[in-house]
């Protein structure tokens, strides 16, 4: 790596906040040339992010014996509930009246109703002068207490005026070193379709003088970790390409989700990070096209990892008596070539009985080809060499 890119970069951006001449710059973070091999380049990453998932219960404790009060004030929470009590009483301690957002539309602000929270607790939005300023930290450093912060031109003023800083993370954005962020930000950058705007990226130590608040949360991301085959879904930089390529979801969309989380990614993570038996459809929702995975930057298992899902919920019970029987019966039906050979209408019949009424009455059964991949494939073999 370039040793000295990422201290000049932060210089630029500094001053570029200082004198706005961000408004004439190109975005600084587009170093095409950075490694000679760029998808080797992408391959240390992945490694990098899976490395830090594997060893989170080890960065956490380290992370959290090297914070020392003049790092400011940290609080570990397990779930939404317990992260916005812990909100609401800084909240009313501090009669907090104003604050601000780094990006209201980020994951981590929906995924816990910051929206939501600030109107009941009617605290003014994005105000020019707020009482409380938060910020999604995008990854910890473990061994320096830093946060990297991926803001805009304002975000350095901000972090240095009066306000109260409150800075959210969840547990799996740890990572040993500073050595691959540089990497990292190239990858985001290259790979993120909604990302249309310029990153300012910022090293950021807390301190008790900036009255710093740490907020860490869990809500069962640690659940995740205990799953081995899935916990490098933990991994995701959520750049969103993955659900861009994905016939189900294009035809599904957000809605089906009903959750912050959505696309592949979600039909590995959802039925864990919420309730197994609520979303557990949703690892069932894959085609197995791996379209997902041709795409990921960082290389993800994901049909892998979605298998894992499948398997994990059939021996440990979370299906039903009659759906482990209809899924027996499928795939007994498909492993056999005489049966995937029969005529149209005999498939029909059968696999029409698999269905359950109320699906059948939603949804229009999809017709059989009158003859199968394996016969159309030994006719045209016939054909060719006639």
């Amino acid at each position: 790596m370039k040793g000295s890119y990422f201290d000049n970069f932060l210089s630029e951006t500094r001053a570029a906040a200082e004198n706005k001449s961000w408004q004439k710059q190109e975005n600084p973070v587009v170093d095409t040339e950075f490694y000679s091999d760029y998808n080797i380049a992408k391959q240390r990453l992945s490694h990098s992010l899976q490395t830090s998932v594997e060893e989170m219960d080890k960065l956490l404790v380290s992370f959290d014996n090297k914070w020392v009060p003049s790092n400011g004030k940290k609080y570990w929470f397990t779930n939404y509930d317990d992260l916005l009590r812990g909100l609401r009483t800084l909240v009313w301690e501090k009669n907090v009246k104003t604050c601000h957002t780094d990006d209201p539309d980020s994951y981590l602000w929906t995924e816990i109703g910051l929206d939501a929270f600030l109107k009941k607790e009617k605290v003014k939005a994005n105000s020019d002068s707020p009482n409380i300023q938060f910020f999604e930290v995008n990854k910890i450093i473990a061994e320096s207490n830093t946060f990297l912060i991926l803001g805009n031109e304002n975000t350095i003023k901000m972090l240095n005026n009066n306000a109260i800083n409150v800075f959210v993370t969840g547990i799996e954005q740890i990572m040993k070193t500073a050595d691959d962020i540089e990497l990292y930000l190239k990858v985001l950058k290259d790979s993120d379709i909604k990302n249309n705007k310029k990153l300012f990226p910022i090293l950021y130590t807390p301190t008790s003088k900036n009255k710093d608040n740490l907020f860490i949360l869990d809500n069962m991301r640690s659940n995740v970790v205990n799953y081995v085959p899935q916990r490098s879904a933990l991994a995701c930089i959520h750049c969103g390409r993955c659900s861009q390529v994905c016939p189900v979801f294009k035809c599904a969309g957000h809605k089906a989700y009903d959750n912050i989380f959505s696309g592949p990614i979600a039909n590995i993570l959802l039925p864990h990070l919420e309730t197994i038996d609520d979303y557990k459809f949703v690892s069932y929702a894959c085609i197995m096209c791996g379209n997902c995975e041709k795409v990921c930057p960082i290389s993800l298992p994901l049909r892998e990892m979605i298998i894992e899902n499948r398997r994990f919920f059939y021996e440990k019970g979370h299906l039903s008596y009659s759906e482990k029987s209809t899924f027996k019966k499928i795939g007994k039906a498909i492993s056999n070539r005489k049966k995937l050979n029969k005529i149209k209408f005999v498939k029909t019949i059968k696999f029409r009985s698999l269905m359950s009424k109320d699906l059948r009455r939603h949804r229009k059964f999809p017709p059989f080809e009158k003859y199968s991949f394996n016969q159309q494939y030994i006719k045209n073999l016939k054909e060719k060499f006639k």
